[in-house]
């Protein structure tokens, strides 16, 4: 047990172990772009912080769960990312927090192979913009078994040892001076409050992460309690850039260690949060003991559904994010999580300890790095793929039948909070004829509606009333649009025409009189760039490089709202010829736990089945999930449904989707 400056007693510890319990209930930030919007996954991105200025004070935030997989808008023409507006967290469900670290781990393999986005990199000027650093704290601290085996693992030049006094340095930045914010502005009312306590250990390439209460958290509370509402863009202006957890270890950890690469293990002390305490009791619950037990407790790697639960725990979501946004210095690692209680007995005063162990040089990859999807269906290997434009970039999306499914789950709750008006979320604004002619031409030569899709036509006919028949030629509207003049971006910079390989395309029936859009070939800039970049490409630059009208689903409605009398009626949405492994591989699934490939009427799910929030979540879903979220507001509430079904069930051919939006 090490006591630095001075010895408190019994009492005084006793305080200060209350005060930790109520105060540090710490997350890693508040939000940022993972899985793409959900409130326990993510964390502001100061270098957004621009993006949510220029919106106004009514905009609140979308719900990224991710950085990259979903399209991520805020709510003005200026932005191509969002935040959601953080929630307090007492209890989460087991298995919904496995699914968001199932997705973080995928977030982190990704990183691991250099097709994530680096994170920021702070300086000690950013510890000074607003910070005090303390390092006269008189803090009780007792690692010293879980020190003794981090140095008989280390080994050499470590050995099985108590880290000295001399070794360890606590510091805790304090928030207690005017600072510059993001956008550069002056902020001197600050969250006094707001602190981050952490010893740094370089000897045994260790941080304990002891107590943090975050100025987010801070900022929130003092707008409950002035019983106001609060934007995204209201927590920006009133933080320090440098704020987040994984931030603040990396910034302080650089200025101390020698080689902060070696970075190895992370440990977070007093766990107090209602929701990580609430998981590790389960994990607790399903070992062995069947209760907490001491060090060296229970460990898991993160392919486990244990570890990934911790993961995306609120006090895992730092080790996360410090592993995503340093990959590229860290380097390839296989992360493990070891959690346990300090009075096992009394079931309280609950630790973890992360091992960051770097990749053995004779293992190919970390568990899970190699999964791809699969289907025992015909449909993968044998659907007919388009030659019309190359290449289709799709795969680069692969998912796995149970990241679908969690994703989806996740797009499906966010609808519902959309539904019942909890959140503002996505791009509430509307675009014009100005932003279609913004880096759009319309193409003179568009294919006509595929005759295969007559059959649903006459079914959505006899639906609405209008009768068993098909739109007529003047009833349908075809649309094709392509990225091929220069633009200005959402920055107002002049952008010149990508190339071929670069270019997005969006080929859109609209049938106003059957409430009915159908898009049959389509591919957004966004994945254009992200295909002929191989994956190496930066959230900024693709940003720089997109016009402001860009996404699927605001093209759609963009378009519909322009040729429809009635747009907030529309009914159904169809994807004609979905390609794309992910996609086939679980079509082929859902269609194989069903006997086989059908043609129509297919087999339809209401979104909240496994199924139909696993469609949801596919490349060809997500632009309907974000229609239903940003436009809410003007559709009202729906009852979304999916069917699919192939043309041509003999061969696996012809892989369509209909989204049924029926009123509630």
């Amino acid at each position: 047990m090490y006591t630095f400056s001075a010895t408190r007693s019994l009492g005084a510890f006793l305080v200060l172990l209350v005060s930790a319990l109520l105060l540090s209930s710490w997350r890693d930030g508040s939000t940022r772009h993972l899985l793409e919007r959900e409130p326990s996954l993510v964390e502001i991105s100061p270098s957004a912080f621009n993006a949510v200025n220029a919106s106004s004070a009514k905009n609140v935030i979308a719900l990224p769960y991710d950085r990259h997989d979903f399209p991520v808008k805020l709510s003005n023409p200026h932005s191509h990312h969002a935040f959601h507006k953080r929630v307090d967290v007492g209890t989460l469900d087991y298995d919904d927090t496995v699914c968001k670290g199932r997705l973080l781990y995928r977030k982190i393999l990704a990183a691991f192979e250099g097709t994530g986005t680096p994170g920021r990199e702070f300086s000690a000027q950013d510890i000074d913009n607003g910070w005090v650093k303390d390092t006269d704290n008189a803090m009780m601290f007792d690692w010293d078994i879980p020190l003794m085996a981090v140095g008989k693992t280390l080994g050499a030049g470590v050995r099985e040892r108590e880290p000295t006094e001399a070794e360890i340095t606590l510091i805790d930045l304090l928030q207690r001076k005017p600072f510059k914010n993001a956008n550069g502005e002056q902020v001197n009312d600050l969250e006094r409050n707001a602190h981050h306590e952490l010893a740094y250990i370089p000897s045994f390439n260790t941080i304990i992460i002891i107590n943090v209460v975050s100025p987010t958290n801070q900022v929130r509370a003092r707008f409950r309690k002035e019983k106001k509402e609060i934007t995204q863009a209201d927590i920006l202006r009133r933080i320090p850039p440098l704020n987040r957890v994984s931030d603040v270890m990396w910034t302080v950890w650089s200025t101390i260690s020698k080689n902060p690469n070696s970075l190895r293990f992370i440990g977070i002390d007093g766990i107090s949060n209602g929701g990580t305490f609430g998981i590790m009791k389960t994990i607790f619950e399903k070992g062995e003991a069947k209760k907490p037990i001491k060090f060296p407790g229970l460990k898991f790697g993160l392919d486990t559904e244990e570890g990934q639960a911790l993961l995306a725990s609120p006090n895992g979501l730092a080790i996360a994010w410090l592993i995503i946004d340093r990959a590229g210095k860290l380097g390839r690692r296989v992360p493990t999580v070891s959690i346990y209680s300090v009075y096992p007995e009394t079931g309280g005063y609950y630790r973890m300890l992360w091992d960051l162990q770097p990749l053995s040089p004779t293992s190919a990859a970390p568990p899970g790095a190699t999964a791809k999807p699969t289907s025992t269906s015909k449909i993968t290997s044998q659907i007919k793929r388009s030659d019309r434009r190359s290449p289709h970039v799709l795969r680069k999306r692969d998912l796995d039948y149970q990241t679908a499914k969690c994703k989806g789950k996740v797009l499906y709750d966010n609808i519902q909070a959309a539904f019942q008006g909890k959140t503002s979320l996505g791009s509430v604004y509307e675009f014009s004829t100005e932003s279609l002619e913004n880096g759009w031409r319309y193409e003179d030569e568009v294919e006509d509606l595929d005759t295969t899709w007559y059959p649903a036509l006459k079914m959505i006919g006899l639906t609405l009333g209008i009768g068993d028949r098909v739109p007529t030629e003047s009833e349908t509207l075809v649309v094709g649009v392509s990225q091929s003049v220069p633009y200005k971006n959402a920055m107002g910079q002049s952008v010149e025409v990508p190339n071929e390989r670069s270019r997005g395309f969006y080929d859109v029936a609209y049938i106003p009189s059957f409430l009915t859009i159908i898009a049959s070939d389509t591919q957004s800039p966004r994945n254009r760039l992200i295909s002929d970049s191989g994956g190496r490409i930066t959230e900024a630059e693709i940003n720089r490089r997109v016009p402001p009208l860009n996404r699927l689903s605001d093209m759609i409605w963009t378009v519909w709202n322009l040729n429809s009398r009635s747009p907030n009626k529309l009914r159904y949405v169809g994807r004609s010829n979905v390609l794309g492994e992910s996609v086939e591989a679980i079509i082929g699934r859902i269609f194989d736990s069903r006997g086989g490939v059908r043609g129509w009427p297919g087999y339809t799910y209401g979104i909240d089945t496994e199924e139909g929030q696993a469609l949801l979540a596919t490349p060809n879903g997500i632009a309907i999930a974000w229609l239903l979220i940003d436009r809410a507001a003007r559709l009202g509430r729906r009852r979304p449904k999916v069917t699919i079904w192939s043309s041509y069930p003999d061969t696996g051919r012809g892989l369509h989707m209909l989204w049924d939006l029926e009123p509630v």
